[in-house]
C-alpha cells in the first residue's frame, strides 16, 4: 500500500524534521511535492515563514517559492505563483541584506537559486549586489541565476565569478559564459582565456569549449593537447565537439 502524501504544513514540518536530522534526500523530496502539489495554501506557509526568525524555515520558504507551481512540462517561471513568489523573494532579499543580524548564507543562497529558476529582471540588482558575498555557497548560487541572463550587468558578474577562488563557482561561472550566451566581446573572451591554465579540468574544458565556439584560436592546441592526453575527469565529447566548433568557425581573430 502506497504512503499516502503529506498534508501542506505536514510537509513543511516534515521537511524541517529532516533537515534537522541531516537527511538532505528527505528534505528535497517533500520540497519538490510543495513545487508541485503546494499550491496557494504552500504559498501562504512560505510567506509566513519567510520573516520567521529561524533560518531553516526561512530557506525552507525560498526553497519552496522558487519553485513554487512548477509541474511535468512547465516550469516555475511559467506557472502562476510566478509574481508572488517573485515579490516574496525580493522582500526577503531585502531583509535578509538590511537586518542588524548577521544575514545567513544558506538564506540567501535559497533566495537567489529560487531567482534563477524565476528569472525576473527584478531579481538582477540583488543578484549583482550579492556576486561578491564572502561565502562561496551563495556566490555560487549567484552564478546559477545569472545562467543564460543577457544584461550586460549579469555578464560582467559571471566574468567576476569565472577568476573565483572558489573552484565550484569558477566552473559554473565558466560554463555560463562558454556555453549558457551566444555573447561575443574581448572581455569575454579574455575571461575564458585566462581559465585556460586553471588547475581545475573541468574549467578548463568549459574555457576551451567558449573559446573554440568563438573561433579563438588560442583553443587549438590546448585542445589538441587534451585529446592526446585526455584527462579522466573530463568530458571527452565536450573536447571533441569544442575541436570540431573550432574547425566549422574559423578564426575570428
Amino acid at each position: 500500500m502506497s504512503t499516502p502524501e503529506p498534508s501542506t504544513i505536514a510537509a513543511f514540518d516534515e521537511a524541517l524534521r529532516a533537515e534537522a536530522a541531516g537527511d538532505e534526500d528527505r528534505r528535497w523530496e517533500l520540497v519538490s511535492h510543495l513545487h508541485v502539489h503546494g499550491g496557494r495554501e504552500a504559498l501562504d506557509v512560505a510567506a509566513r515563514w519567510s520573516g520567521d526568525r529561524d533560518a531553516a524555515r526561512r530557506r525552507l520558504a525560498a526553497d519552496v517559492l522558487g519553485q513554487l507551481g512548477a509541474a511535468p512540462g512547465r516550469a516555475a517561471a511559467d506557472g502562476p505563483f510566478r509574481e508572488d513568489a517573485l515579490t516574496l523573494l525580493l522582500t526577503m532579499v531585502r531583509n535578509e541584506t538590511t537586518a542588524q543580524d548577521e544575514p545567513d548564507p544558506g538564506v540567501l543562497s535559497s533566495i537567489t537559486i529560487g531567482f534563477g529558476h524565476i528569472g525576473d529582471v527584478r531579481s538582477l540588482e540583488p543578484l549583482v549586489s550579492l556576486h561578491v558575498h564572502p561565502d562561496a555557497e551563495v556566490r555560487y548560487s549567484v552564478a546559477f541565476a545569472l545562467l543564460r541572463r543577457p544584461e550586460p550587468a549579469a555578464l560582467d558578474a559571471l566574468i567576476t565569478l569565472s577568476a573565483d577562488e572558489d573552484v565550484q563557482v569558477r566552473d559554473w561561472a565558466t560554463f555560463g559564459l562558454a556555453r549558457q550566451t551566444d555573447e561575443d566581446f574581448p572581455r569575454l573572451r579574455e575571461a575564458l582565456a585566462a581559465r585556460l591554465a586553471d588547475d581545475d579540468v573541468d574549467t578548463r574544458v568549459e574555457a576551451l569549449h567558449g573559446l573554440a565556439t568563438r573561433g579563438d584560436e588560442r583553443a587549438r592546441q590546448p585542445l589538441l593537447d587534451l585529446l592526446e592526453s585526455p584527462p579522466e575527469s573530463s568530458d571527452p565529447e565536450l573536447i571533441s565537439e569544442a575541436l570540431s566548433a573550432l574547425r566549422t568557425a574559423g578564426p575570428r581573430r
